[in-house]
């Protein structure tokens, strides 16, 4: 079977395995399904299916643990390929299939093509700690880092950070089981709260370093997507600004638009390129106005939340691995239009409700800076089902309709309110 994207035909025998079905699975399902590719999605979650159960681009199935049965999931791909010659495109959405892929690469290559960095290198960059030590040994700024390891070595450090300053995990996946999926970390605005967190998490057992805070605001946070072939060619970059996240100090983009950045995908391109670097990759900065550098944060080694806008924008990075994995040379792409937007439409009510009960955002702009979006967490026309199922056939935003209703209400009874009591006289 042959199908075609603009100019370019290529063949899409070779089925596609897509690891991990949340929205980012999901994403990855649309920009190979849409292709005529075949896929099909695995993910753990039997309680609360992720979205990606839902897309007409895949079929999904319940799977083991990459964690806790690796061997059992091992078996379990392999039975889904079957006995036939033809191999398997692999593409992990999420940093655990990411660790399994790495760490049992050589049981999976008889039956799965996948683009893997080293094994050291994959390691390192799915724990904080080792990301900053290549970051450091690579000349790629971040922001200044330390790494108490017990309650002692976190009072040795608490005089020399610059607050507000920000706890992190080293490894983020088994954070989010413990902690929740929506926080990155804590802040930490003095050196007492600083103790009083680090002994919480020191308590929880999650190794966690701790760091100066970026104080630029939250539209100084970017991203860049890109792919790095078998060969260590960057095919494909992709800078965008992500103007909210929720929650709006510590958690994932909610608002994103593409831009052209040229530092940004020079640095990205270098950093992946210095260490040996394969696959689809995901890096997270910000703007320190301090001295005017971008601040490596976070390295993602897959497909990130946002990157329909990537495709939208003419960089399809999973379609460029099944291309380069099947031998099929994608062609780089180096142009893309500017200023579409990509929206997570709930999760940046929520970032619009704190800013505006701080008073720094309004109605009027909030909905303004929504309506360039083009492309959606999980909204798509071609495939509903996802987002009819995960906000309930529309009703979820009920509570945007109800909130705005309660805000206008109070705001009219302020305005009514005479501003100083009436004095009764006999």
């Amino acid at each position: 079977m042959h199908t075609r994207t603009g100019r370019e035909a290529f063949d899409t025998r070779v089925g596609a395995f897509v690891l991990g079905m949340s929205a980012t699975g999901l994403t990855a399902a649309r920009c190979l399904g849409r292709e005529g590719i075949s896929v099909k999605g695995f993910d753990i979650s039997a309680e609360r299916p992720g979205p990606g159960f839902r897309s007409r681009y895949c079929r999904a199935e319940v799977c083991p643990d990459p964690l806790h049965q690796p061997d059992d999931l091992v078996r379990f791909l392999t039975r889904q390929v079957g006995d036939g010659s033809q191999k398997v495109v692999l593409l992990p959405t999420a940093d655990l299939f990411f660790l399994f892929l790495s760490r049992h690469r050589a049981q999976l290559a008889e039956k799965f093509l996948m683009n893997l960095p080293s094994e050291d290198v994959a390691e390192s960059l799915v724990n904080k700690r080792r990301l900053y030590e290549l970051a450091a040994a690579n000349g790629t700024p971040f922001p200044k880092s330390y790494f108490p390891g017990t309650y002692d070595e976190a009072l040795a450090v608490r005089d020399a950070l610059r607050y507000p300053a920000f706890i992190k995990p080293y490894w983020g996946h088994q954070w989010r089981r413990d902690f929740g999926g929506i926080h990155k970390g804590f802040k930490v605005q003095s050196p007492d709260e600083f103790l009083a967190r680090f002994r919480e998490v020191l308590d929880s057992g999650h190794p966690a370093l701790v760091q100066s805070y970026i104080t630029s605001p939250d539209n100084n946070l970017f991203s860049l997507s890109l792919y790095v072939s078998r060969s260590g060619e960057v095919l494909g970059a992709f800078p965008r600004t992500q103007v909210r996240q929720y929650p709006p100090d510590s958690g994932t983009v909610s608002l994103a638009i593409g831009e052209r950045n040229p530092e940004l995908v020079a640095n990205g391109t270098q950093f992946c390129q210095s260490i040996g670097y394969r696959g689809i990759a995901g890096l997270e900065y910000k703007l320190d106005r301090e001295d005017n550098q971008y601040k490596l944060l976070d390295f993602n080694p897959r497909l990130m939340l946002s990157d329909g806008l990537t495709a939208y924008c003419g960089i399809n990075l999973p379609l460029m691995q099944y291309l380069d994995l099947t031998c099929q040379r994608p062609a780089p792409r180096r142009e893309y239009p500017e200023g579409a937007t990509w929206l997570d439409t709930m999760k940046d009510f929520h970032s619009f409700k704190h800013y505006h009960e701080r008073g720094e955002l309004g109605f009027k702009d909030w909905l303004n800076s929504l309506r360039r979006a083009r492309v959606f967490a999980l909204f798509a026309w071609d495939d509903p089902l996802p987002f009819l199922i995960e906000r309930k056939f529309g009703l979820a935003y009920g509570r945007i309709l109800a909130y705005m209703i309660k805000d206008l209400l109070h705001r009219k009874f302020r305005a009514r309110r005479p501003s100083s009591p009436t004095t009764r006289t006999k």
